[in-house]
């Protein structure tokens, strides 16, 4: 029932004129890189690198990618844990880094996050009501018994008995930690949840307990989601679109089930091949990229991929990519669907771990209308059959830019090193964190 809510959700976040909750602009955030006695800046930690999104009410927005590039930051940064290098980040109507502090503490109300490890994301000093109460009374909402009984209802409503707010951290198992960090998102009645990558530390019983749960609350409470994962089954299951992030870019934007159907990036593609398949004797060709993720210290030029990618052409390795909308609500940051530097060579598209078996809608220049002039004036007085006859005996050539060549039975193989994992502002003295 939840799954069928959440794909009328993906349908209503895409095609409606609804205003979003959340609106990422082009944001980046760099950790710089300090050498010598005096602490030169000699570089920087590129973590997310220009990356922009919408969320909508009641929608997850799933984020995949490999360790290290840039999920955590990303969420981090969103709710302004970290602040950013450039970007904007709105909520509603709120551009959330020019809020004074006062401002940005009566924000945080609606914004709140459940940390990926249940087991340091919880004070062991604190007892669980302190742990979910500390908020609820700094915040004014209550104190006292009153606060007592909103953590006793907070408790039984994410499946935990009401006598639990006694007890410390050390007497619970990791799915009943992260049920207690989800009580405490769930606290100030919130408008959206990061959501990073709360059920990875959990084993696959414990996971789709707590993943019911989330579209549970979600439907109760009318929550948004970002919900940064690396095991892509789950992700599949919860979010409405998923945007999937390389070394610190949103490479590619869609619908789960567009997503899933037609995957255009060869990252996607990539990254999609690496689910297991429940069926042991129904084999599945693994795609295998080469080299290894570029350091985000020194990333490669144009597009970052390219160093990988099995169908990297001309400009890959001098222009950045910039997103395409290739087909309605699915963008792509890659030169294949770009119509000013796309290629007809047959060898590149079938290069693609999942080759194209039809044209698909990539965007075209605008056609420029003929001059009222003496070649109009010819036009008009060539005969139909003449017209036909000059284009028969012409000479062939290159198919025209947007049609994508059929692919071939046969696929060239790739060799190289296992894919890692299942699959854009600084203070001078932050560090770079582990992913």
């Amino acid at each position: 029932m939840s799954s069928a809510i959440n794909k009328e959700n993906s349908k209503m976040s895409v095609d409606s004129e609804r205003e979003p909750l959340l609106r990422v602009r082009d944001l980046k955030k760099y950790f710089p890189i300090h050498k010598g006695i005096l602490g030169r800046h000699v570089g920087d930690v590129k973590a997310v690198d220009g990356i922009s999104f919408d969320i909508y009410p009641n929608e997850t927005l799933g984020m995949v990618g490999e360790s290290g590039c840039g999920k955590t930051t990303a969420g981090r940064t969103i709710l302004r844990l970290l602040e950013p290098t450039s970007g904007k980040v709105y909520f509603r109507d709120d551009s959330i880094y020019d809020l004074k502090t006062e401002q940005m503490r009566a924000l945080r109300r609606q914004m709140q996050i459940i940390f990926q490890d249940p087991f340091s994301s919880l004070n062991p000093r604190m007892t669980v009501e302190s742990i979910i109460g500390e908020a609820i009374e700094f915040h004014g909402i209550a104190k006292g018994e009153e606060r007592r009984s909103i953590v006793e209802s907070l408790l039984e409503r994410v499946g935990l008995q009401p006598s639990y707010v006694t007890r410390y951290p050390h007497e619970f198992s990791g799915g009943q930690r992260q049920r207690i960090g989800i009580a405490r998102a769930l606290a100030l009645n919130p408008d959206f949840i990061v959501c990073d990558e709360a059920v990875s530390a959990l084993d696959v019983s414990v996971q789709a307990q707590v993943i019911n749960l989330l579209q549970d609350l979600q439907e109760e409470y009318n929550l948004s989601y970002l919900f940064i994962a690396h095991d892509l089954s789950v992700v599949k299951h919860i979010s409405d679109r998923i945007a999937v992030m390389y070394l610190g870019r949103v490479v590619e934007l869609a619908t789960t089930e567009e997503l899933f159907e037609r995957p255009l990036h060869p990252y996607t593609q990539a990254l999609l091949s690496a689910i297991p398949t429940p069926n042991p004797s129904k084999k599945k060709s693994r795609v295998i990229l080469k080299g290894d993720v570029p350091s985000p210290i020194n990333p490669p030029s144009g597009c970052t991929f390219h160093t990988r990618c099995p169908a990297r052409f001309g400009p890959c390795s001098t222009v950045v990519p910039r997103s395409i909308e290739a087909e309605p609500g699915h963008f792509v940051r890659c030169h294949l669907y770009d119509p000013e530097y796309t290629t007809t060579d047959p060898e590149v598209w079938n290069r693609l771990p999942i080759p194209p078996v039809d044209d698909l809608p990539i965007p075209k220049h605008p056609d420029p209308e003929p001059d009222a002039g003496e070649d109009a004036t010819i036009a008009k007085d060539v005969e139909p059959s003449e017209t036909a006859d000059v284009e028969k005996s012409a000479p062939d050539e290159d198919p025209k830019v947007g049609a994508i060549p059929a692919a071939d039975d046969t696929k060239t193989g790739l060799e190289g090193s296992a894919l890692q994992g299942p699959a854009d502002g600084i203070t001078p003295s932050e560090s770079a964190p582990e992913e």
